[in-house]
């Protein structure tokens, strides 16, 4: 393993010394042991912080695995049908339309079910230009965020129910498109539990496993190991300024719990999540969910026509599954991977992915703005997948 750590250092250190990252920090679990552990950069340029393994980063959509568990509890307690229709929780959902303009729209073909919720068919959108949808839902978050910044942030329900009334991109099933349905997966787990998104997360997933350090917001006690986010422009890393997706807080208890995105924590953290996953529900003595679940919410939930709606490059080759990618087909992928490996990744850079058939877990976490599954985690990628066999 001397010569994947190695690898490992030489491609971080080179990426940091280039301005790509500010800083990086890996971990790799294979066959009940931590095998590697490397780190490169700052988790704080300005400060000269390190990266650390204990430093906490905004995970970003790398909440979504996360929230998809938590369901996945309450749909084995009974209480959460996987084809109850989003409107039985959520009354704005009845009578959902689809954009055809900015100015018109037509009624959907079905209802939106909890299912079309975990697999991105839901035809719910993030922010953006592009399309009818897109642009409606960038109206309401920008209402969001200016009602935040008035310090009247609306709680996690109350946008849920909001985005209930914007037309949809498509009607549900009808095509995959990444958005706003994990955060309101998050709204109907807080009805159906009849807790708040932190507490039900705190309970039921991050106390059991020993996810010390995560949550939706940074406590006082630990600012002082919360990272910076930064940006990229012209080659030069410099703070984030801005908000995402509603998300403005972080040193205190947003109104607006984020299941798909409002997340905090440390590799760690992320790697005892993954650990449990790749225990088929299970790490240490603590069961969170079952086989089954784990294998439902990491198999292909996608039909061949939603597939070919698919436009994420870091997802050729792969199917979803619950809230997280599968690889179905390597040759087909951005680079070197096992059938069957799952997980997914964030905004900031961080990126999960669990490999039953190496029975490996990967995890690297950055924090930088528009990444994603960027070059440096590919790099990673294939460096490991070439010393694993």
């Amino acid at each position: 393993m001397k010569r994947l750590k190695k690898d490992f250092m030489r491609v971080m250190n080179e990426a940091v010394a280039r301005g790509e990252t500010p800083g990086v920090v890996s971990l790799v679990w294979r066959d009940g042991e931590e095998i590697l552990c490397a780190k490169s950069g700052h988790a704080d340029l300005g400060k000269g912080t390190p990266m650390e393994r204990d430093t906490i980063l905004r995970l970003y959509s790398l909440s979504k695995p996360m929230t998809a568990v938590l369901a996945m509890t309450l749909v084995e307690a009974g209480k959460l049908d996987i084809l109850a229709p989003v409107s039985e929780f959520l009354p704005t959902y009845q009578n959902q339309r689809v954009a055809v303009d900015d100015a018109q729209s037509v009624p959907v073909a079905r209802p939106m079910l909890v299912k079309d919720l975990f697999s991105m068919t839901s035809g719910l959108c993030y922010p953006g230009e592009d399309t009818p949808a897109e642009r409606a839902a960038a109206k309401l978050f920008d209402a969001i965020d200016a009602e935040a910044t008035q310090g009247n942030q609306p709680d996690t329900q109350a946008i849920a129910s909001r985005i209930g009334e914007l037309p949809l991109a498509f009607s549900p099933g009808d095509g995959w498109r990444y958005g706003t349905s994990t955060d309101v997966l998050g709204a109907v787990l807080e009805v159906v539990s009849g807790k708040p998104l932190d507490v039900l997360f705190s309970e039921t997933l991050f106390a059991p496993l020993g996810m010390n350090d995560t949550g939706f917001w940074v406590p006082p006690e630990k600012t002082e190991r919360f990272a910076t986010l930064y940006e990229r422009k012209d080659g030069i890393l410099s703070p984030y300024p801005e908000n995402n997706f509603g998300l403005t807080y972080y040193f205190s208890r947003p109104n607006y719990l984020s299941g798909g995105g409002g997340l905090t924590a440390t590799a760690d953290d992320v790697l005892r999540f993954a650990r449990m996953l790749l225990g088929e529900g299970t790490l240490g003595n603590e069961r969170i969910i079952s086989p089954q679940s784990v294998k439902w919410l990491s198999g292909n939930h996608l039909n061949k026509r939603q597939m070919e709606t698919i436009y994420f490059d870091s997802m050729y080759g792969y199917g979803y599954g619950g809230f997280m990618r599968v690889l179905l087909s390597p040759s087909k992928s951005f680079g070197l991977g096992v059938t069957g490996e799952f997980g997914w990744d964030g905004w900031a850079g961080s990126y999960m992915t669990v490999c039953p058939d190496r029975n490996m877990v990967f995890v690297t976490m950055q924090h930088r703005t528009d990444l994603g599954t960027g070059p440096l985690t590919r790099k990673l990628r294939n460096i490991l997948y070439a010393h694993i066999d």
